[in-house]
């Protein structure tokens, strides 16, 4: 194991391992500033549950591989200091605009969703990528390549390798945990919204049948979660034909939009894990049902400001209380 520890190529995987996390860690923290200074909330903008933004870990790890000579050069291959900022400027830009086009479309293609969106820039590609943000990464690679890794690189590069080992493997096991489960709450996304567009469609279907049958205005989700305009509508039935049909029908599907409220209440109160952190993640996805997107995000704002006004008003019965 010693002799095997101090190979040099493998030292150099574990430290590379151990920056790949290093990296996705100060990736998500910017993201969490980002988010922190433009909306004034504290949310965790990644896809994993944990403190880490892979993608940023990813870019990183292929910039110090292809670009490092520029960064941290070995001993009489220094480069004048212009040549390392264009190098760096320009390959980073490449580097880590692939990576968000490369990781955009693997998302998309696996939920159906476009999980960041660029479509309102000039000459963006898919929504994936764009000129603008292009130009930004090349400005970050500047800074971490030849501010910050440097800043790093020397101190972690003097890391024992048994503890880079024991270190790598234990947020590898960590990494491959939280992955599996934010790919459960995607898929559990995915299927919700799926649940959505079936009942809309359905809706539809049952309010122009009955709007033909009985008159009456459109019928929609709210409707069915309301047992007395409900009841109106089973009692407008009687006597007519198909009536026990109808009955059936209505009944199913109210509860069915009862399940939806009950699963749509519990993605609200989900702030840090499950599907309900997903969608504080990534306010900007865009997933194929967007309509059933646009309903769900209605339905968890309305949620959210029932929950708040409950708070103000248990507040302002304390005060009453207390006077």
């Amino acid at each position: 194991m010693r002799e095997f520890l101090a190979n040099p190529t493998v030292y150099s995987v574990l430290h590379l391992i151990f920056l790949f996390f290093l990296y996705s860690l100060i990736g998500w923290a910017a993201e969490v500033a980002f988010a922190a200074v433009t909306t004034r909330q504290i949310v965790n903008r990644g896809f994993l549950n944990g403190p880490i933004c892979p993608i940023y870990g990813v870019g990183m790890s292929l910039m110090i591989l292809i670009l490092g000579q520029f960064s941290t050069p070995a001993p009489g291959q220094e480069h004048p200091w212009y040549v390392n900022v264009i190098a760096v400027f320009f390959g980073g830009m490449i580097i880590t605009t692939l990576v968000e086009l490369v990781a955009g479309y693997i998302l998309y293609k696996a939920f159906h969703t476009r999980w960041w969106d660029y479509s309102m820039y000039k000459g963006n590609l898919g929504g994936y990528i764009c000129p603008q943000f292009s130009l930004l990464w090349g400005v970050g690679s500047v800074v971490l390549m030849l501010v910050i890794h440097p800043l790093i690189n020397r101190p972690t590069g003097h890391i024992p390798a048994w503890i880079l080992l024991i270190t790598d493997a234990i947020l590898l096991v960590l990494f491959a945990v939280d992955l599996a489960a934010s790919v459960m709450e995607a898929v559990g996304l995915s299927r919700h919204l799926s649940r959505i567009d079936e009942m809309r469609a359905e809706l539809r279907r049952t309010s122009d049948a009955l709007t033909d049958a009985i008159g009456g205005s459109a019928m929609t989700i709210d409707t069915l979660l309301d047992e007395h305009r409900l009841q109106l509508m089973l009692g407008a039935m009687e006597g007519r034909d198909n009536a026990a049909e109808w009955r059936a029908q209505l009944t199913d599907l109210s509860a069915r939009a009862k399940d939806l409220r009950a699963a749509t209440k519990q993605m609200e109160r989900q702030r840090y894990l499950g599907t309900g952190r997903l969608l504080r993640a990534f306010p900007n996805m865009v997933p194929d049902r967007h309509e059933a997107m646009d309903t769900l995000r209605d339905a968890l704002n309305r949620l959210a400001d029932a929950a708040r006004q409950a708070v103000a008003d248990n507040v302002e019965d304390w005060k009453e209380n207390h006077k």
